[in-house]
Formats: C-alpha cells, sequence, structure tokens
C-alpha cells in the first residue's frame, strides 16, 4: 500500500513537472517539486540538473525532513531547503511546487500586486505576497518563504518564481497555473487601459 502510494506521488510529481514546461511556467532545468508521505516521515522531491520535461518516476529523488538523501539519486533539488522549511512549519501541506512563472514574477519586478480581477483571484488569491530576494537554496529563503506561506496558497518570490502548496501535487500545479492565469489578466488590461476590479462588496 505504502509503495502504491510512493509510486502514484512520483508519477504525479512528474506529470506535473511536464505540465509546467510545456506550458513554459518553468525551464528545462527550473522549478521543483515535491511530495510528503507523512507516515513514513519522507520527501519525495524532484533532481537537480535534470531535464524537467524529460523526468521519469525513478529520477525523484527520496529525502527525510532534513534534507539528508535516503534512497538513491544523483542530486536533489537546491532548493530542498525551502521545501523542507515548510514541511516543518505547516503540517497540512503535502505538496510544494515551485516554478518559474512568467507574467507573476513580471508583475511583481513591476512592483504591480495580484488584484481581484475575476472572482477565483478574489477567493484563492486574497493576498500573496511578494517577499524580499533571498539567494536561492539558502536556508534564510525557506525560511521567509516558510513564514509567510502559512495560512495562504501562494507566495511570490522577488526577482525569482512562484511558490504553491496544496494535499497534493497536482493541487499545487492548479495554483500555479490560476495565479499566471490571473497575472496574464492583470498584464493585458494594464498594457490597454485600467485594470477593472470586482467591486468589494460583490465579494
Amino acid at each position: 500500500m505504502v509503495q502504491d502510494l510512493e509510486r502514484s506521488l512520483r508519477e504525479e510529481l512528474v506529470k506535473c513537472m511536464k505540465i509546467l514546461h510545456s506550458k513554459g511556467l518553468i525551464s528545462g532545468l527550473g522549478g521543483n517539486a515535491s511530495a510528503r508521505l507523512s507516515r513514513e516521515g519522507v520527501i519525495l522531491i524532484t533532481p537537480s540538473g535534470k531535464f524537467k520535461g524529460d523526468l521519469t518516476p525513478d529520477d525523484i529523488c527520496k529525502i527525510d525532513i532534513e534534507g539528508r538523501v535516503l534512497e538513491g539519486c544523483i542530486r536533489p533539488s537546491i532548493e530542498s531547503p525551502l521545501h523542507t522549511a515548510i514541511y516543518k512549519s505547516n503540517p497540512h501541506v503535502n505538496a510544494i511546487i515551485h516554478s518559474h512563472s512568467p507574467f507573476t514574477t513580471g508583475l511583481a519586478l513591476a512592483g504591480k500586486k495580484i488584484e481581484p480581477v475575476n472572482y477565483e483571484a478574489a477567493v484563492i488569491f486574497k493576498e500573496v505576497p511578494i517577499l524580499e530576494f533571498r539567494t536561492p537554496g539558502s536556508k534564510e529563503l525557506g525560511e521567509l518563504v516558510a513564514q509567510n506561506i502559512k495560512n495562504r496558497r501562494a507566495v511570490i518570490l522577488q526577482n525569482h518564481g512562484v511558490v504553491a502548496v496544496g494535499s497534493t501535487p497536482l493541487e499545487a500545479l492548479s495554483i500555479i497555473e490560476s495565479l499566471e492565469e490571473v497575472s496574464i489578466m492583470i498584464f493585458v488590461a494594464s498594457h490597454f487601459g485600467e485594470v477593472k476590479l470586482i467591486p468589494k462588496d460583490r465579494i
């Protein structure tokens, strides 16, 4: 049963990375994803330095909550400290995806926040903070994200991308996709004119 769950999660992580790559939300070597096997106290995480659009379930690394490699993998993601910090601080989170979503990241670079341009944004993304830049792969970045993602679905990393959480990898992926969709709407509206928001009394 445990082996079946682990295999299923490995396959789901691979599927998510292929979707992210095909939609231009990560580059071939960018982004990362993980899933937690709570009862076993282990984390499945994508590897570093491998083309993300062509991963297989056997490429997924297995680490413990401290980031130590438990099973054969060349090198787990450089962002392992980010993932482990979130899992330590947020027991309800069982999946994490970090993307390099170009429109969402681009809006953050311009200092524009996510706003309620549609009902989904108003309900799911009431507040998506833009966090100050920290060095990728650093303990400081992990701690900053872990502190700020509590009771939220996603945060935006200045000059870096997006981190989303969920109960499954596909749920976290859905948050990434929805956030990018909203960001594209805001970008297009800003380009052509005024961004019209949903009235507060209609939310």
